[in-house]
């Protein structure tokens, strides 16, 4: 199965059992680490690998090609980086 996700620390740390083989009956992955604008661009436009990891702003556009894992996320409001 092709997958395709950050490679931030929290989004290896979700995928890592799995990339891993670590869970028992799942499906080898085949994983491509893309920058987040890239994996919402390629759901956007219905492209891409079989499973992406997308902000949740993005999912209202790709529901339509895409169904959302109940695996979890995170949201936050007023989460910026300023240096």
């Amino acid at each position: 199965m092709d997958i395709a996700f950050s490679p931030c620390p929290n989004d290896t740390f979700v995928f890592h059992a799995w990339v891993h083989g670590l869970i028992e009956g799942a499906p080898a992955l085949n994983v491509t680490y893309a920058d987040i604008d890239k994996t919402n661009n390629w759901a956007a436009k219905g492209k891409g690998p079989e499973v992406q990891k997308i902000s949740y702003a993005a999912l209202p556009w790709v529901l339509n090609e895409y169904a959302l894992i109940p695996c979890g996320g995170a949201l936050g409001r007023g989460v910026a980086l300023w240096f």
